[in-house]
């Protein structure tokens, strides 16, 4: 294993985590977008899976890895993250390899739990920063459409401010946009820009990973008066579509390489256009060595997305310090310097944050 040590040199600016109030400086190495405890069953769809009898009941196992490497959602299980315990294991492989704070993407609807993300933080010492705001249009609760714009983004600026039972979220996100972009969730994206406006709140973005939504999302919030430099835009590199990554670059916001460990070729009986193929670590690093060529090194943030049983060490994955343990020494392969890896983990999600 990797142990990543880099120099401290932030200005101390303060950023909320789960156990309170931090200075920038404390974040050190950071997964900006991962999910420490998450619940993606809502989005479950029972189909035919070869060799098993009941997909909906059976467990994740070591003989149906190979199952779930062509179809990722083929078992429910294997779309639950609820096991503390287990969590404070895993990330232990992450502070173990030099992480510092850990972004945590799940938000009401799918799984997000205050007081255990507060739990796992304690446990590890790891810094855990949460989140605010509403997922994709199929989780949003059936209050928000009685709502105005308005107060959604105060209900985001009472957690931000406030807390939820004390305990504060810090930073805006991950804010869904399905793979159809529809009006509800443009009222959500809105509401995000107004709670950052009032608190000066980081927003990440959910994109469907098979669309190019980024673009009218970014533009959202830009025409909103969000600062580009305050905007995440995840999940650019499923395909590495290069003109829709450069077009997203070039408006100033962040882009989120955030599938790192996520090398699938997805059977053609569940493809769709939201669910496709999956590029490989090694086409994600080429492209990010090509994207520091062009000089877009500031805005570009690196993470795993870990969303998904398989993915954990313990079911047979690369865990959350996969980018850590594995893909340092890729990017050093390609060229990538120690100064630029030092930038996307340590001084570009702390300027992001904060």
């Amino acid at each position: 294993m990797v142990m990543m040590k880099f120099e401290k040199g932030l200005d101390n600016m303060k950023i909320k985590t789960v156990c309170g109030e931090i200075e920038k400086s404390e974040l050190g190495v950071v997964a900006p977008h991962e999910h420490v405890l998450l619940d993606l069953t809502a989005f479950y769809q029972e189909l035919p899976v070869p060799g098993i009898d009941d997909p909906s009941t059976q467990k994740v196992e070591m003989w149906n890895l190979g199952i779930l490497s062509r179809d990722c959602y083929a078992l429910k299980d294997n779309l639950l993250l609820d096991n503390e315990e287990l969590a404070v294991k895993e990330l232990m492989f992450y502070k173990n390899a030099g992480g510092t704070t850990v972004v945590d993407a799940s938000l009401p609807g799918i799984g997000r739990s205050p007081e255990g993300l507060k739990r796992i933080s304690e446990a590890t010492g790891l810094n855990i920063i949460m989140g605010t705001g509403f997922y994709v249009g199929e989780t949003h609760p059936e209050k928000l459409t009685s709502m105005t714009e308005e107060e959604i983004g105060q209900l985001m600026v009472d957690e931000l401010v406030c807390g939820v039972d004390g305990i504060c979220a810090g930073y805006i996100g991950e804010i869904g946009i399905s793979e159809i972009f529809d009006d509800k969730e443009r009222r959500i994206l809105r509401a995000a820009a107004i709670a950052h406006k009032k608190t000066g709140a980081a927003i990440n973005v959910h994109i469907n990973p098979w669309t190019t939504n980024g673009i009218e999302a970014a533009d959202i919030l830009l025409d909103a008066g969000v600062k580009p430099e305050k905007i995440c835009i995840s999940h650019i590199d499923v395909e590495n579509r290069e003109n829709y990554i450069l077009e997203l670059l070039k408006k100033g916001v962040y882009v989120e390489f955030d599938n790192f460990g996520k090398e699938y070729y997805i059977r053609r009986e569940v493809r769709n256009s939201g669910y496709g193929l999956f590029v490989h670590d090694t086409e994600r690093v080429t492209l990010l060595k090509k994207l520091i060529d062009l000089g877009y090194l500031k805005q570009i943030l690196l993470t795993c997305d870990l969303c998904l049983k398989n993915l954990l060490h313990t079911y047979g994955g690369w865990g959350y310090d996969h980018v850590l343990t594995n893909i340092v020494p890729m990017m050093e392969d390609e060229g990538i310097t120690s100064e630029q890896i030092e930038a996307m983990l340590v001084k570009n999600p702390a300027d992001w944050l904060c």
